[in-house]
């Protein structure tokens, strides 16, 4: 049977909480140290460590793909001025000028993108944090659930 809130420690809820804010190898690090001393941070550091790796291999693609991304503008944007507008139109080069322009600022608003939803999937840990130190139950939709099956089907592998 699980602990209430009120009979976790101070240091389980903590850990519990670090967890989530910390990132994805100090998680790895809680859950192996405390893993057969709470079943409260032991789920908990195992959740913040999957979804922090999660958040990092989408990071990871994401940022793949901008690079891509500049790599083909920044290609676009020297061929156009310096090929084209050199060979065609040596007097005129403005329409280049402006379309590089445009190119610089598509990768721009790109990686604010990413930015803006890399931060926001990072702050989302601080839900599950303020829980896990007030010593309360909380699960990521899908990924607590397969968590928590995961470590009984561990559990049950290591009693059998």
């Amino acid at each position: 049977m699980e602990k209430s809130s009120q009979e976790r420690s101070s240091d389980e809820k903590l850990l519990a909480g670090f967890a989530y804010l910390l990132g994805f190898i100090p998680a790895v690090i809680i859950w192996l140290l405390k893993k057969d001393e709470s079943p409260y941070v032991k789920f908990h550091a195992l959740q913040a460590a999957i979804y922090s790796g999660i958040i990092s291999f989408v990071t990871a693609l994401l940022l793949a793909s901008q690079i891509a991304l500049m790599i083909v503008m920044g290609a676009g944007a020297f061929i156009g001025t310096n090929v084209i507008a050199d060979t065609l139109e040596p007097d005129s080069p403005t329409i280049y000028f402006f379309l590089t322009i445009f190119m610089i600022m598509i990768i721009l608003v790109g990686l604010s993108i990413i930015a803006l939803i890399v931060i926001s999937l990072h702050l989302v840990n601080f839900i599950p944090a303020v829980y896990a130190f007030t010593g309360k139950a909380w699960r990521y939709p899908l990924l607590g659930n397969w968590v928590e099956r995961v470590l009984q089907k561990d559990s049950a592998l290591s009693k059998g």
